[in-house]
């Protein structure tokens, strides 16, 4: 069994392709078994709870003719891994932290992957608030878990201490952008990998 541990955020794009990619590549080497476990990274530790508006935040970070073709960029890599709408609409820029909790949570009934794939796809695919309690809520349920009991550890503060220090391991280990993976406790790779580079890296560990 390889071990792969993804080190990503809920609202950033490279995260969901590379995510695609490696189910991609998956299936093109369906007798290699392999392991997966996310791990927090916030893009920005410091957003506010109730998320920032996005056009001043882009305004301020970006010009415009760099930010269509950051954009498309993302668009066209998209497409490839199997996402046809990762443009998302949504006026705000969420705060990631309790999408990262729920992720956390998901461990407990082995839902991590589906939880994942159900965040990105709402906040990507359908322009919804993935800050907000209740859709997380709304995911926890599609992928099994108890939804009172989800509602109750919001509510609760459960194992935020435990996110964040789960976050500042990963970057005083070295993680400064997202999407990384960390395979088999040895190799780590940065940024959404193409499938073909997957395939390989994958045929092989399994041949070690």
């Amino acid at each position: 069994m390889i071990k792969v541990k993804v080190i990503s955020d809920t609202i950033c794009p490279w995260c969901y392709i590379g995510k695609r990619n490696f189910d991609l590549a998956l299936k093109q080497v369906p007798d290699i078994k392999v392991s997966f476990e996310y791990s927090t990274f916030q893009l920005d530790p410091n957003m506010p709870p109730e998320g920032i508006d996005r056009s001043d935040y882009v305004s301020k970070k970006f010009d415009k003719e760099q930010y269509i073709n950051i954009k498309n960029n993302i668009k066209n890599e998209a497409i490839k891994s199997g996402i046809s709408n990762i443009n998302n609409t949504i006026g705000i820029i969420p705060n990631t932290f309790n999408s990262h909790r729920l992720i956390y949570w998901s461990k407990e009934n082995n839902s991590q992957l589906e939880t994942v794939e159900e965040i990105f796809k709402s906040y990507f695919e359908e322009s919804k608030d993935i800050g907000d309690i209740n859709i997380l809520i709304d995911i926890a349920e599609k992928v099994g878990l108890d939804p009172q009991k989800i509602r109750k550890k919001f509510n609760n503060d459960d194992d935020r201490t435990t996110l964040i220090d789960q976050e500042q391991t990963n970057r005083q280990n070295g993680v400064m952008g997202v999407p990384a993976y960390i395979i088999d406790d040895g190799i780590t790779l940065t940024g959404s990998q193409p499938v073909i580079s997957i395939v390989k890296l994958l045929e092989h560990l399994n041949k070690s």
